[in-house]
């Protein structure tokens, strides 16, 4: 147990939480790379939001513009182009050593590595030595960033400024220099990540820490003056790009995708109330939030005079409120508040019983002990069986006609975290404090396992690969355009029609994998191409549509598993409508380009896309 050490601008002497062997710098760094790397590189983009990030980093690297996010043919403004620019440029840097998806994948693995580490840097300034490894571990043990964390999207830039930031607060109020530093970088990445509310969080946390005499110092305000001094280029370079490119465009990202999207006016997001909140809430930030509050209820006095501690109350106060009244969400969207939550949480472990920590402990070596089984056994069955069992409930979910193949490297990968998790377990035996650690350690080795073990199978499922390709077989060389239903955003004013569009993430990986960009059509008069693109809904078969006789269908298919969408594909039969050239790209997928060819892109839409 470590010595009670003062929290930084506390009077009263604070007790942190425990900082046991498991908590040392070296196997912290071991945990994280263990739950960072499996499955970062080794599968294609997969539905939803990695398909669509993909496709606008793809055409970033082929086009070289940085300034207007393009998907397909369209400008896509939800989000600002930070994460997407990573990308592009870690494809550039390794896209001769593997296929541009895992390249610019690779991005991710980067800012959750910083989520770490500034996650970490603020722990321990809030509770002393050793306990900012304690945050690094429940911030891994979280099952919402275990959902989310390691796919190709803009939230984990906006979750990596957001921590940044929050660690920029915690040492504004000693250091206006270092605070200043960060706070402003880590609030200009989120804002340039996904918009004004990464950044209008922090920036309304900020004049709510004033509420506590500690922050009402002439060192904050420096801090605060020198954090706008930080974040100025990225607030203004961008936006005044865009702007200059097209005031149309800036406007469509400032008051769409931004007012709009928080205020649901826009349509371009699913619907949230407050009921949705109530069932993401529980399982996204467990085990953080009963921890949190825990943590308030057993120290309040102590709690509420740290530094550390009202920083993360502020950004979480701030952060969940705006997300309580937007009118869109997402469970994704928490991924930048579980940081302050996993500080608040370490607050109260000591204060937790003997009995509840023994419990948690066995609970995690039954379940993750079961996991294990379950997936080794599943990875047997089928190197033996030359197929997965034959269970209806797998195949709802994944291929049954897969056929397995031996990875040595993965499958002693998978056997050495297996071995040392078992060895990990017994030494963390109750009545040790670090017995809590068994259930991070027990999540991250159930990822490393399912990836290591069974990536092929789930890639088969999930990728788009196989279906795209079949369908740019069934086109000539010459075939010109291909036509798909437009997106309509207002559910509203749905259609028959409309309801058959492609989503962004089939679109972004239509032009990946077959080098196709669909053109738009508002209905079927207004189809300009002699080949036409929809994606009817669950249980439509292709001889089911009938859109008259200038339109016959030549070909149906989607993806293994799949029993929601099917994709058909019509050609024109009669009728002289014009059909307009578009270039195939010349490049395929896992095949490098030039990525700063110079070309600029014209604003085809005055709308987003997604």
């Amino acid at each position: 147990m470590t010595t009670a050490t003062s929290p930084i601008g506390s009077d009263q002497k604070t007790n942190p939480p425990p900082a046991p062997g498991w908590t040392y710098p070296f196997w912290i760094l071991l945990l994280a790379l263990v739950y960072i790397l499996p499955g970062l590189v080794g599968h294609d983009p997969w539905k939803q939001d990695e398909a669509y990030s993909f496709g606008i980093i793809y055409n970033m690297v082929t086009t070289g513009d940085l300034v207007v996010p393009t998907l397909a043919a369209d400008p896509f403004l939800e989000k600002p182009p930070a994460y997407y620019i990573s990308a592009a440029g870690m494809v550039h840097l390794l896209g001769d050593e593997l296929p541009l998806h895992d390249a610019a994948r690779v991005t991710t693995g980067i800012y959750l590595g910083l989520t770490f580490i500034f996650a970490g840097l603020w722990g321990r300034r809030t509770w002393g030595p050793g306990c900012g490894a304690t945050v690094v571990a429940a911030l891994i043990g979280t099952l919402g960033l275990m959902l989310h964390g390691h796919w190709m999207i803009t939230d984990v830039a906006l979750t990596a400024g957001m921590v940044m930031a929050g660690y920029g607060l915690v040492r504004a109020q000693r250091s206006g220099l270092w605070g200043g530093l960060w706070l402003g970088t880590g609030g200009g990445l989120a804002f340039l990540s996904k918009g004004l509310l990464g950044a209008g969080i922090l920036g309304l946390a900020a004049l709510l820490l004033l509420v506590f005499a500690t922050w009402r110092n002439r060192t904050y305000r420096k801090a605060l003056g020198l954090a706008l001094v930080w974040a100025l280029p990225w607030l203004l370079v961008w936006p005044l790009e865009l702007y200059l490119r097209s005031p149309d465009l800036f406007r469509l990202w400032l008051v769409d995708n931004n007012l709009g999207r928080y205020f649901g006016d826009a349509h371009l997001g699913p619907p949230a109330d407050w009921t949705f909140w109530v069932r993401t809430l529980p399982w996204a930030t467990f085990p953080l939030l009963p921890l949190g509050v825990w943590t308030l209820i057993r120290r309040p006095r102590e709690v509420l005079g740290n530094p550390g501690v009202q920083v993360a109350l502020a950004v979480s106060l701030v952060g969940w409120g705006v997300l309580l009244s937007a009118g869109t969400g997402r469970d994704l969207y928490v991924l930048p508040l579980l940081a302050p939550l996993a500080v608040l949480a370490v607050g109260g472990l000591r204060e937790l019983p003997d009995w509840l920590i023994a419990s948690c402990y066995w609970a995690c070596v039954l379940v993750f002990g079961a996991l294990a089984a379950l997936l080794w056994g599943l990875w047997g069955f089928g190197l033996l069986a030359g197929h997965p069992p034959q269970v209806e409930l797998i195949g709802k979910h994944l291929p049954l006609d897969f056929r397995p193949t031996l990875h040595g490297d993965a499958a002693l990968a998978a056997l050495a975290l297996t071995l040392a998790w078992l060895l990990a377990v017994k030494r963390l035996r109750p009545p040790r404090a670090g017995a809590l650690a068994a259930w991070p350690l027990g999540l991250t080795r159930g990822w490393a396992l399912l990836m290591l073990l069974h990536l092929p199978w789930l890639d088969l499922a999930k990728s788009y690969r196989g279906v795209f390709t079949e369908l740019a077989a069934q086109l000539p060389a010459d075939h010109g355009c291909v036509a798909a239903p437009a997106d309509e955003k207002d559910p509203a004013r749905f259609t028959r029609w409309n309801r058959m569009y492609l989503r962004e993430s089939e679109r972004g990986l239509l032009h990946y994998f077959a080098g196709i960009k669909t053109v738009g059509a508002t209905d079927l008069t207004s189809v300009g191409c002699d080949w036409l693109l929809v994606e009817a809904g669950r249980g439509t078969p292709a001889t089911a549509l009938d859109l008259g006789p200038a339109w016959e269908p030549v070909w149906d298919g989607r993806r293994p598993a799949d029993r929601r969408d099917t994709f058909i594909l019509f050609r024109r039969v009669q009728g002289q409508a014009p059909t307009p050239k578009v270039d195939r790209q010349p490049i395929g997928p896992g095949r490098r380009a030039d990525p700063w060819q110079q070309a600029r892109l014209q604003p085809c839409a005055n709308r987003s896309v997604g």
